[in-house]
């Protein structure tokens, strides 16, 4: 250990007191630098954007805009810069004859190559953690997501390791700096680049291709998913050089005779390179170390996926589900899908894939009547359906709708002056739209002075933000709606209009048409409430425990008393203790609100509750979810933190379709 810490000083006092470094670590630091600021500045003009825009505001993330292509830069520099430090570890001692002198020291040569290369690995190291200095920064101006940040510098320091291993291997083979450098930095770029040579490759030599890639190994740290796979890939990428290394140290005080004995070793850490390699490939473990877990499979797709056995066993046409996905392989998306369609198969032994060429597979493209690239035909027997956007909550709705065989119809009630689904501004319902469509919903306007009545073939009816009173023909046909089964989302902001909030008391449901405040402090107030752990036990909202919503000027909500058994209710979610009902017209909506202790009503207050009424025929109870909001679902807050989730809970319980009640992945942190 003595030998081996004395080498390491050694090495990194001659580096670091050499001209080299200066040199080395101001360029690389200018260059990050440079290129930090720009990507900063583009990040603020997306960020004006996205305020501008509310739509594109769900997809301005520090981590996706900035760290991650900042990093992916510095790959290039870590590959340019790695063979520089690692071309003086042995050729100068070859060229100068100093080896002779270092081989007669009761040395063993596996000392020499792990303190030298430690020595490099630390250079190195304290050459990418002097860029730290760029990223935390960003932390004085916002709130980025620290896991991705640690994942990817975690990505940074193996490949730098593996890299000055081969450095240090290829140092050991050549007396000439130059030479040294320059086939390092062949291999390097080989390796980059190596995953572009698999589409010309046929089978397994297509895929040894996409193996030894390290572009696409770092590519998974870059996103700040941790995996197994890509861990012991970089590990084994140390190993095997550092063996040679050693090997080749030895042979040089043997005879040329004797010499192929001591290749022995190097040889078997390439076997067990493979065998490791292929293990970790079958039994892969990775961690998603981002805020929202939006590179990992979601709970619902999770809890989907493994109870497709029990309702496969019902169907008479077919024991399996089979996606075919038709991508060029030089798509720039087809790695994704490919993993994606991957991860569906490890949760469930009856998902099937197959990836197909549209070039080639002309006679699968005319069976499923594919029109364009970038299509997956969901089969279940003789049953398909297509889908054109290659992400995990349309293909799981697919494969949920296939087997299922529903889809069920939403009805927007229109002509109430409620939120408009067309509309892209702050105060619209596309997004809210968006996220019903690709969760299957079949939206359709509903306007009752029209039709006369809620159709048949509808399952849910959403009122959203009425303001204008009903005509009794409407509040009729809903109670006909509800009597028969179906059931209704009611989001009411305060005031609610007289003629709604009497028909709710009918179902003994209370809109008080007050205001809730809460008071983080003394001398802080807010109208937006935040729900944290106040929600209630139904499985509408037990998911989102620890999971934050808001409601921007929700009123209380209550559940009137009366002799009508056949409704029963339950409060979903409320208010903190530190909230209050503010009554004062004066000071609702705006103004210095303050607590009034005879007038107010103090907190935890009811904010949305759900309802369920028997019917009078033998079909299911009717069923209502009243919220005292609609704002939280408008473009600028449908896709902040749990509101979306809880929509969508809402809207699975409302239309019987419990299985759908969980967390759904999420587009990255919006952060403008």
């Amino acid at each position: 250990m003595r030998q081996w810490q004395a080498i390491v000083r050694r090495e990194t006092g001659a580096f670091f007191h050499s001209a080299m470094a200066p040199v080395l670590l101001g360029g690389f630091l200018v260059l990050v630098g440079f290129l930090f600021a720009k990507m900063m500045v583009g990040y603020s003009d997306l960020s004006t954007n996205a305020l501008q825009s509310a739509r594109s505001g769900n997809y301005v993330n520090l981590a996706e805009s900035v760290f991650r292509p900042l990093v992916s830069t510095m790959l290039i520099f870590v590959v340019l810069l790695m063979p520089s430090l690692t071309m003086r570890l042995f050729s100068p001692e070859y060229r100068s004859g100093r080896y002779n002198l270092l081989a007669s020291w009761p040395v063993a040569d596996h000392v020499w190559v792990l303190g030298k290369w430690w020595a490099a690995v630390l250079s190195a190291w304290v050459l990418l953690g002097s860029t730290l200095v760029f990223f935390l920064s960003v932390w004085l101006f916002g709130s980025p997501e620290p896991g991705p940040l640690l994942t990817v510098f975690l990505g940074l320091f193996l490949l730098a390791a593996a890299l000055t291993a081969w450095g240090l291997f290829f140092s050991t083979v050549f007396s000439h700096q130059i030479l040294s450098y320059f086939v390092t930095l062949v291999l390097a770029m080989l390796l980059f680049m190596v995953h572009l040579l698999e589409r010309f490759l046929p089978g397994v030599l297509g895929q040894a291709a996409l193996d030894l890639s390290l572009l696409l190994h770092f590519e998974r740290f870059s996103r700040g998913v941790l995996d197994s796979r890509d861990v012991i890939y970089f590990l084994l990428l140390m190993l095997v050089p550092l063996t040679g290394a050693t090997a080749l140290l030895a042979g040089r005080r043997l005879p040329a005779r004797r010499r192929g004995a001591i290749w022995l070793p190097p040889l078997l850490a390439m076997l067990v390179a493979c065998v490791l390699y292929a293990l970790a490939g079958y039994f892969p473990v990775s961690l998603d170390t981002t805020g929202n877990k939006r590179y990992s499979l979601a709970p619902q797709t999770v809890k989907i996926l493994r109870g497709l056995g029990q309702d496969l066993e019902q169907l008479q046409d077919g024991n399996d589900v089979v996606v075919y996905g038709f991508f060029q392989r030089h798509d720039p998306i087809y790695d994704s899908v490919d993993g994606l369609l991957r991860s569906f198969r490890q949760q469930n032994r009856h998902f099937r894939f197959e990836m197909l060429n549209p070039e080639t597979e002309l006679e699968m493209l005319r069976r499923y009547d594919v029109k364009v690239a970038r299509t997956m035909v969901v089969t279940v027997g003789d049953r398909h359906t297509l889908v054109l956007q290659p992400q995990e909550s349309g293909l799981i709705n697919a494969v949920y709708r296939l087997v299922h065989g529903r889809r069920p119809v939403i009805g927007y009630l229109q002509g109430h002056g409620e939120h408009q689904l067309d509309n892209t501004e702050l105060a619209g319902y596309a997004s809210t739209e968006q996220a019903l469509t690709e969760q299957g919903y079949d939206v359709r306007p509903l306007v009752l002075s029209e039709t006369g009545g809620v159709p048949r073939d509808c399952d849910l009816v959403i009122l959203a933000g009425p303001r204008t009173d009903p005509l009794t023909p409407e509040t009729v046909a809903l109670d006909r709606f509800l009597a028969r089964g179906g059931s209704v989302l009611a989001l009411c902001d305060p005031p609610t209009p007289s003629g709604w909030v009497r028909w709710l008391a009918g179902y003994r449901v209370a809109l008080t048409g007050d205001v809730i405040i809460t008071a983080s402090s003394r001398t802080t107030i807010s109208r937006l409430t935040e729900v944290v752990d106040s929600y209630g036990g139904h499985e509408i909202v037990k998911p989102l425990l620890g999971v934050r919503t808001l409601f921007p000027f929700a009123q209380p909500i209550g559940i009137l008393e009366g002799k009508d058994t056949s409704i029963e209710g339950a409060v979903l979610l409320g208010s903190s203790e530190v909230s209050w009902a503010e009554r004062d017209p004066g000071t609702r909506f705006s103004g210095r609100a303050g607590f009034d202790p005879g007038e107010d009503v103090q907190g935890p207050l009811p904010m949305a509750v759900l309802l369920e009424k028997k019917s009078d025929m033998s079909g299911p109870p009717g069923r209502m979810v009243v919220v005292g909001n609609s704002e939280w679902l408008n473009n600028s807050m449908a896709n902040r933190d749990g509101n979306r989730d809880l929509l969508l809970n809402m809207v699975g319980w409302l239309a019987r379709e419990e299985d759908l009640i969980e967390l759904r992945g999420r587009d990255p942190f919006s952060q403008p």
